[in-house]
């Protein structure tokens, strides 16, 4: 029987098996195998089934946003402008941290590092330090890092109480003992120094519920008991700072730290529900405009998961998105164009994104008028 990553207590039953052999991970891959879901009701952690030999994936397979040094995720578009990823994240990391002169910052589990990048664009006196567990994020860090404060597979042993502050920005989901991880991290920094994370929030973001290799999906009490472990003691943690993510800020403490929050096994339980009968709702809007060429607006996770879902995919003619970096790429082999670019025999339009918000953001695409298209919402 699986043991809880965060508490090692027995889980039980799956609550949620993916109805088709068939799994989608962040970059979209589709493999083949269910996804497996787990709930822990002592301490409201929710987890899946890791993938097998993680190690190898993310040290040889797992390549996010290395096509440039400016490739992003588009987080926003506001007022018709592009708001990007990283450079939200630099904007609520320096709204929550006082970042001290000079400090020594790690970023930890740190792909190309383009938040560290940023923060020392606007904060030229930061030390600037570097992890990841793969060696190919290296010619990104060589622009901006010294190769003596880079390191891979494992921390420096002379970085034991080196840092002011260490950050991470979606990876503890991703790791398959997070309690180990986390200890490694906080060994890093000096006493009262800070420890700042982003992570998947799967109340606001349904869709990191069925991610395959996001191991971890974090609720606000497997978060507190999980920093509790480690001797941090959580100052902030919020989900209204970056949509879709838990926001948390926490510092090094010797002395004893309480956890707390709610089990949340009724909203766990409404998502597995949702997911359960996603495919068939996907395969019935499908029969209802069955001959009709169609498109899919946005090309990530929901996107993707969408296509696996289909008895006909290849009715799907492009995918739609309004990030540049994007646009001219394909997915599943169809092209990724501007929805300006959509071919006018497309009558049909699967909406790949957030339900939170999807039905908003579709209204605000001009290209696609509503009495034009037929429209399926998340």
């Amino acid at each position: 029987m699986p043991a809880c990553n965060i508490c090692n207590q027995p889980l039980g039953a799956p609550v949620y098996q993916s109805p088709q052999p068939v799994s989608v991970t962040s970059l979209c891959e589709v493999l083949s195998g269910s996804t497996e879901v787990f709930h822990c009701a002592s301490c409201g952690h929710v987890q899946t089934t890791p993938m097998a030999d993680l190690a190898a994936y993310y040290d040889k397979t797992y390549q996010i946003l290395i096509a440039s040094e400016d490739e992003d995720q588009l987080y926003a578009i506001v007022d018709g402008q592009n708001i990007f990823r990283t450079g939200h994240q630099v904007q609520t990391l320096l709204h929550f941290v006082d970042i001290p002169r000079h400090a020594r910052v790690l970023d930890f589990g740190c792909a190309k590092a383009s938040t560290l990048r940023a923060l020392c664009e606007r904060r030229t006196d930061v030390q600037a330090h570097t992890f990841d567990v793969s060696e190919m994020y290296r010619p990104f860090w060589d622009k901006f890092v010294p190769l003596e404060n880079q390191a891979t597979y494992q921390p420096k042993a002379e970085w034991r109480e080196h840092f002011d502050l260490v950050m991470s920005f979606f990876a503890f989901e991703h790791m398959a003992d997070p309690q180990a991880v986390l200890s490694q991290a906080t060994a890093l920094l000096r006493p009262g120094g800070t420890f700042y994370c982003v992570v998947p929030n799967l109340f606001t973001n349904i869709a990191d519920f069925v991610v395959a290799d996001h191991v971890n999906h974090f609720t606000e009490s497997s978060l507190r008991r999980l920093f509790a472990g480690a001797g941090l003691k959580i100052e902030r943690i919020t989900d209204a700072a970056h949509t879709g993510a838990w926001v948390c800020c926490a510092r090094k403490t010797a002395l004893p730290v309480e956890s707390g929050g709610e089990n949340a096994a009724e909203r766990v339980q409404e998502i597995a529900s949702y997911w359960h009968g996603f495919g068939e709702r996907v395969r019935e809007f499908e029969s209802a405009h069955r001959g009709l060429p169609g498109a899919i607006y946005g090309s990530s996770f929901y996107g993707t998961f969408i296509t696996t879902q289909m008895r006909r995919p290849e009715s799907v003619t492009c995918y739609l998105d309004q990030n540049p970096h994007r646009q001219n790429q394909t997915l599943l082999g169809r092209p990724i164009v501007a929805p300006e670019r959509v071919s006018a025999e497309v009558r049909v339009i699967y909406v790949g994104l957030n339900p939170a918000h999807a039905r908003a953001t579709i209204q605000t695409v001009t290209a696609l008028p509503p009495e034009r298209y037929a429209f399926f919402h998340p």
